[in-house]
């Protein structure tokens, strides 16, 4: 009774915010712990979109852990992340450490930088689509014009050509993101220690390694595993550039539960292979917090 009468106070102490949180607590259930629910109940059936559905129990994961190609799609995604994630934090350290000064023109360049995160995936892939194109691509015109190739590549018809040139597209795409959060890290570190390292006689090099990184490296940790988590979701850019292959070569896990779901029309399979890419971006996400906390402590 008493802790009742503790809640109804706090309720009504607390009435403005809680009018205004009510609209985000229900978006939220309606939209993400409804789904994610029903996605986990249906990884236990083989639910199908017209008939009955039939209870599996564990029989979904039991196929996961045997599905060839699941494991393929899985490994496809983690090589995916292996080269674009280091690919776009040398060049986005490179660019705000460059950018992280006040200059004229440096306002410009940060826009230039950031223009391809206002584009979608969609639409630039099928520029870079274009680019990439054996026949009538840019790329190969450019390349054979300069004498650098004596014949036509074919940048998408094999499986390490296509993951690097989706690579590049993704860098190209996505590194004024990063950017502009190290920029808001470099911008953070007081004056101060760079002063008191140039007293101590450290040159560029060291200031890099001994004052720069290790005071940015929560938001670094932090752009990181945004760059992670959304390298492990993976799919429009692929869909359009690939449809997957060759011959499976670029299919990712997102596009594998999406053919299986909305194509074979198995969502029962679909839900499972989507818990355990919950669960792994889930891993992610500890690892970071436990990152940040850990820089935080010290």
């Amino acid at each position: 009774m008493h802790n009742l009468q503790g809640v109804r106070r706090f309720f009504s102490k607390h009435r403005t915010g809680m009018m205004f949180l009510t609209p985000a607590v229900a978006l939220n259930l309606v939209f993400f712990v409804y789904p994610l629910v029903r996605v986990f109940q249906m990884s236990f059936y083989n639910w199908s979109v017209l008939g009955s559905n039939r209870f599996l129990g564990l029989g979904n994961y039991e196929r996961l852990v045997n599905d060839p190609l699941f494991w393929k799609s899985l490994s496809n995604t983690v090589i995916y992340t292996l080269i674009v994630t280091p690919g776009i934090f040398l060049l986005v350290l490179a660019l705000a450490l460059l950018l992280n000064h006040k200059s004229s023109l440096t306002n410009v360049f940060r826009t230039i930088y950031f223009v391809p995160v206002a584009i979608s995936f969609v639409v630039a892939s099928l520029v870079w689509l274009w680019i990439f194109n054996e026949l009538y691509g840019i790329l190969n015109y450019v390349l054979s014009s300069l004498g650098f190739i004596s014949s036509r590549v074919s940048w998408l018809g094999s499986t390490w050509n296509a993951r690097l040139s989706v690579s590049a597209m993704v860098i190209w795409k996505t590194a004024g993101f990063s950017m502009m959060i190290l920029l808001a890290g470099l911008q953070g570190v007081p004056v101060e220690c760079y002063e008191a390292a140039n007293i101590d006689g450290a040159n560029a090099r060291q200031r890099l390694l001994y004052v720069t990184l290790p005071i940015i490296r929560p938001t670094f940790v932090m752009a990181l595993m945004v760059s992670l988590i959304g390298s492990f979701l993976a799919f429009d850019h692929f869909h359009v550039m690939t449809q997957g292959g060759p011959a499976n070569g670029t299919l990712t896990i997102v596009m594998y539960i999406f053919r299986t779901g909305f194509e074979y029309f198995n969502l029962g399979y679909g839900s499972a292979m989507s818990i355990v890419l919950l669960i792994i971006l889930i891993v992610l996400s500890l690892i970071q917090t436990r990152s940040l906390q850990s820089d935080t402590v010290e």
